[in-house]
């Protein structure tokens, strides 16, 4: 095997405590738990409205018997029960109260909203199976150490109509000693509960993409600080594959894609994705569609795996990274001749980096089978240019980038077939036909600079198309929102220079996205007023 993929990818925070999400933990371990014997401890439970210090026994899936809890705190949307074992050994007043404070009224996200109306306006209104518009929290003793919290879909099943509740569980050990865990794991759940009550067979891995994006939504961002340092180590894992026992690497994608979504299309395509009936990638098409986006799954991901790798690049990365990229294999000094490198997952990702400064040109080949995103980053005086690279019926493609520093090739596999590609690369001696990040004028598509940059004013954008294509031409703010959309339609073949005046923009970095053809390049602009 090539030196190239030797290289062993530890996961940054392999040795980190475990923590999985209680709600997949319980669907992929429910058989090993005991049968409810639907019993209570021999107390009479209290009857009619619910108040402090009410009584109620609470079907717990770990536990053949109904758990007893008092309510120790009433608000407009939920109910806070503690399990009779915890209370005044783990869990005191001050506890609980500052849990509904945080639940009812201020986040650390929101000094004015509290968890509830966040998640609701995020996501869409909460399930109300029991007939009560209140959300139950129970606090009790998980038994898994590494569970902090879950919804539990399967009450809603039970024979007992009394018991059907609308509960988020936490551990009220977890929730006291590890607080910013604890409340970040009651939005999580809350995610759970909501999507449940709008599609209750969503695939895993979006359930629990848009759950880590409520968690930064309220102020608890990354509640597991290894998911996604382990991630970015290894881009090959498939996006949409959630394993029967999931590791922090699959929260850690997950959460990042839901994050970039919501960054880069807006709050109306997260709430469109839960409510949409379709699941996956069919449910994220449909609400592309329904939101009026010109964009799909694919086409997102494809954006995304190159901001994955261009994290610390303000006009290429989001927010959710933290200036954070994802790994890079190292190749030879240029020249070199095709070396071997495999993509090991769809919807994984490869990315390899050329330290070597110059005129270079870069060769891919894929397997004939294969459909792969390919994009070339390339860093210039400590600025990025990235561009998709033009495949052809035979997977193989050239990107010439002229006066780098360096230059990497963002490697995504769409198929499930197509594991291996090589890679070759050599410095050339650029022409006069040739573009800056292209081969032959005549040959290809360009997205050239822009001018003037930075602007003050208005700004041209030149682009040239080899062919008649579909062009969509748009602007996209810091934040990852639309800012402008400029073209949108067919045309000619040609050079084109389109003009966008920034006057009702604030100053900063913008960035212009040409896709031709589903084919996407990218260029930088500053406006500065």
């Amino acid at each position: 095997m090539n030196w190239l993929w030797i290289v062993c990818l530890l996961p940054l925070a392999a040795f980190a405590e475990e923590r999985i999400c209680g709600t997949r933990w319980l669907q992929e371990h429910r058989d090993e738990f005991p049968a409810s014997a639907a019993k209570t401890l021999d107390v009479v439970q209290e009857t009619g409205p619910i108040e402090v210090g009410t009584q109620r026994a609470f079907l717990v899936p770990t536990d053949p018997l109904l758990n007893l809890a008092t309510c120790r705190f009433k608000g407009e949307h939920c109910y806070i029960f503690v399990e009779e074992s915890q209370w005044d050994i783990i869990v005191a007043q001050p506890d609980v109260d500052q849990l509904g404070a945080l639940f009812e009224e201020k986040t650390p996200a929101d000094a004015d909203r509290g968890v509830y109306d966040m998640a609701v306006e995020a996501f869409g209104e909460a399930a109300d199976e029991d007939g009560d518009p209140r959300i139950f929290i129970l606090l009790l003793d998980i038994p898994d150490d590494r569970v902090v919290g879950y919804f539990d879909r399967s009450v809603y099943g039970h024979v007992q109509e009394e018991l059907r509740r609308d509960t988020i569980y936490l551990d009220a050990r977890k929730l006291v000693f590890e607080a910013y865990l604890g409340r970040g794991t009651l939005a999580h759940e809350l995610q759970h509960l909501i999507h449940w009550g709008h599609d209750p067979d969503e695939e895993a891995w979006i359930d629990e993409g848009l759950s880590g994006h409520a968690e930064t939504l309220t102020g608890f961002p990354e509640t597991d600080p290894s998911m996604v340092p382990n991630f970015l180590d290894d881009t090959s894992r498939n996006l949409t594959s959630w394993p029967f026992v999931a590791g922090p690497e699959s929260y850690g994608k997950t959460y990042l894609f839901a994050s970039f979504l919501a960054e880069r299309y807006g709050a109306g395509l997260i709430r469109q994705i839960v409510a949409e009936s379709r699941n996956g990638i069919f449910g994220v098409d449909e609400a592309f569609k329904s939101e009026g986006w010109v964009q799909d799954y694919a086409g997102a991901w494809a954006l995304w795996i190159a901001a994955n790798y261009a994290g610390d690049d303000p006009a290429f990365g989001y927010g959710a990274l933290n200036g954070r990229r994802a790994f890079a294999f190292p190749a030879p000094e240029v020249p070199f001749s095709p070396i071997d490198g495999a993509v090991a997952n769809q919807w994984g990702t490869t990315n390899v980096i050329l330290r070597s400064a110059g005129d270079l040109e870069v060769d891919f080949a894929g397997a004939a089978d294969g459909r792969y995103v390919v994009w070339v980053y390339a860093m210039r005086d400590n600025w990025g240019e990235m561009v998709q690279m033009e495949l052809g019926a035979d997977n193989r493609g050239r990107v010439a980038s002229v006066e780098v520093d360096s230059v990497a090739v963002i490697i995504g596999r769409a198929s499930r077939v197509g594991e291996n590609f090589t890679l070759a690369a050599r410095r050339f001696i650029p022409t006069a036909v040739a573009g800056r990040l292209g081969g032959k004028v005549a040959e290809v598509d360009a997205f050239d600079p822009v001018y003037p940059n930075p602007f003050n004013n208005a700004v041209v954008l030149p682009f040239r198309l080899s062919r008649d294509s579909r062009v969509e031409l748009a602007i996209y703010n810091a934040l990852g929102q639309r800012e402008a959309l400029l073209v949108q339609g067919r045309l000619e073949a040609g050079e084109h220079r389109v003009g966008w005046e920034g006057a009702s923009a604030a100053s900063g970095n913008y960035l212009a996205v040409l896709n031709v053809d589903g084919k996407m390049r990218m260029r930088q602009l500053a406006l500065i007023k």
